[in-house]
């Protein structure tokens, strides 16, 4: 429907970073706070912003920007958020000096280099919508924790990394033990490793776990963009079993009761029994369907996902290791991309499984055609796998199971 309407917004953040490096200890605040003013209409979307100039200020600036980019066409103008949501716990620096220097500790203990960061973050969000008498809060207390570790080996440099996130700075306590084992023991298992044989490339039945399965979904969802121009058609089938939900009442660390355009909270299925039903939507990119991912105060909104549950199979790990007796395993990646026709995965570290033997190897890239996930997609395990991470400057949270496919391994 055609019409307008005017968001302002008030964004607060303070930020504490504290850090040890090496022999080096550091600490950093932050905090600041910003004015947003957005405008919707069927002229075009406009945004002002400043630390520095008040509402009024910014409401004249918007007054003195002229739209030459004509329509936008229809823009969703009903259903806003009015209330106020609270998320995590208040920072205590106490606990935040605690468990950096309890890992600092752990890693002394075995020699190996690494860099531990803690961010604890507050932020605040005032909206305000005059003419629709709307008024929406959203506060939320977030812990990063970064742990990067490093080493020397036979002239080679091992390294690698992990990101934990929690809105309770005591879950994170409960990690450190199990991380930093894990820790060490990657960088074990680099040192073992030994470069893939390039007369073994070509298809593969490949198991993605931990971070190689989340980067693998959040590829798909790049393909899930209203407003993208290369987008996978409703309708279509990419996998039998596979069910695609952003849940923002998922108990993850980016929960929320409205997205960035104050639409109220929803679970959109997005792939249900392996057929793309939804796409991502915004206000301005709802197409007669329901928005609600809007993410985005300083610019347009851009349909995007906070959090994106990938729901679990009934495959158990064994059972996989059973019924294929030759693999390659990918759990930690260097990076993942969507190219041309592929979704491309450089692992950190890969396993070949062979004749009950598991041998770690590097310098592979797994491929993975898009216009065959149908034929691809195996099975789904029952185990789950978690990540955090930035998108444009935005913070993303994705669970999905442990995904058996076929792909084609090159070097």
């Amino acid at each position: 429907m055609k019409c307008s309407f005017l968001i302002k917004t008030r964004y607060f953040e303070e930020t504490y970073e504290y850090a040890i490096r090496s022999n080096s200890f550091e600490y950093n605040h932050y905090s600041g706070e910003y004015r947003v003013v957005r405008q919707y209409s069927s002229d075009g979307f406009k945004v002002v912003s400043s630390p520095l100039m008040d509402f009024n200020s910014l409401l004249e600036k918007l007054e003195r920007i002229k739209s030459y980019w004509g329509s936008v066409g229809n823009i969703y103008c009903s259903e806003f958020y009015n209330g106020n949501a609270r998320f995590g716990e208040e920072f205590i620096e106490e606990k935040g000096v605690e468990l950096i220097k309890s890992i600092d500790k752990y890693f002394r203990e075995y020699s190996i280099d690494h860099e531990i960061i803690l961010i604890a973050r507050h932020t605040r969000i005032e909206h305000d919508m005059i003419e629709y008498d709307v008024s929406a809060v959203d506060e939320r207390y977030i812990y990063e924790l970064y742990i990067y570790t490093y080493t020397h080996y036979l002239g080679k440099l091992l390294s690698t990394g992990k990101i934990l996130v929690a809105n309770r700075i005591d879950d994170l306590f409960r990690e450190v033990e199990h991380v930093v084992h894990e820790s060490i023991n990657k960088l074990k298992i680099q040192a073992r490793m030994q470069s893939f044989n390039p007369i073994h490339t070509g298809r593969w039945t490949t198991i993605l776990a931990g971070d190689a399965a989340c980067s693998f979904y959040h590829e798909i969802m790049h393909l899930l963009q209203a407003d993208e121009p290369v987008k996978l058609p409703l309708e279509s089938e990419i996998g039998g079993e596979l069910d695609i939900i952003e849940d923002p009442f998922y108990p993850g660390p980016l929960q929320r009761l409205f997205d960035d355009e104050l639409y109220p909270a929803w679970r959109r299925v997005l792939v249900e029994s392996g057929v793309v039903v939804d796409y991502l939507r915004t206000r301005l990119t709802s197409n007669g369907y329901r928005p609600g991912n809007g993410r985005g105060l300083f610019n347009i909104p851009k349909p995007m996902y906070y959090q994106l549950i990938v729901k679990q199979g009934d495959w158990s790990f064994d059972e996989a290791l059973k019924e294929f007796k030759k693999l390659v395993y990918i759990e930690d990646i260097i990076k993942a991309e969507l190219y041309g026709n592929y979704i491309n995965i450089v692992p950190e570290t890969a396993f070949i499984y062979e004749k009950e033997k598991w041998t770690p190897v590097k310098n592979i890239i797994v491929k993975i055609p898009v216009n065959q996930l149908n034929r691809s997609l195996i099975g789904l395990t029952h185990n789950l796998n978690m990540r955090y991470s930035y998108e444009k400057n935005l913070s993303i949270y994705e669970v999905a199971p442990t995904t058996i496919l076929e792909s084609r391994i090159t070097i």
